[in-house]
This record gives structure tokens, sequence and C-alpha cells, in this order.
């Protein structure tokens, strides 16, 4: 088992999350905010239009850096940007047009 969150760090980590949260919602996707003792807070995203597109992103420092993250650990844009990340995530959660013939 992996050594608690320190609680500055996941503070930090929730205020983040927050103004993705709000950029998010502002764009039609719904996001709840996970939380769970001595571990990061992630963000549950989903698209209301399908609810299987669904994605976790969190946010944490790398080398000083706090970055937006994916569920499999690939950095999203640094948290200056959150409608950039709310864009990319909502890229991925989109809805597929039909092929046309």
């Amino acid at each position: 088992m992996s050594d608690p969150v320190p609680s500055a760090i996941a503070e930090q980590a929730a205020l983040y999350l927050t103004e993705l949260q709000r950029v998010l919602q502002a764009r039609g996707l719904l996001a709840r905010m996970l939380t769970d003792a001595g571990r990061l807070p992630r963000l549950r995203v989903i698209n209301p239009e399908a609810a299987s597109l669904a994605e976790v992103v969190s946010a944490s420092p790398r080398e000083g850096e706090w970055l937006f993250w994916w569920s499999w650990a690939g950095p999203i844009v640094e948290v200056a940007y959150p409608d950039r990340a709310a864009e990319c995530v909502g890229r991925v959660l989109a809805v597929a047009a039909p092929d046309t013939v």
C-alpha cells in the first residue's frame, strides 16, 4: 500500500479539480469529485448523452509543475489551463458521429 498523500497536496489538487469541474459542467458534462482519505481527489467525468463514456481525471505535481492527468497516468495539460483540459476531456468523451456514406 502506498503512503498517504499529504493533506496540503490533496487540498491543492481539490482546488484545481474544482475549477476544472466548473468548466466541464459549463460544457454539459457531469463531473463529481471523488475523495478518499489519504488519496488524491479525482473527478469522475461522464458524458450525460452516453453514460458509458466516462473518465477519471486527477491533478498532481510532477517536477514542481501541477498537471491534470488521465486515469492511465498520462498528462493532459498544466492546471493553469482548465479550459484546455476540459476541451481534451470533452473530445475523449464525445459521442462519435455516425459514418456517412
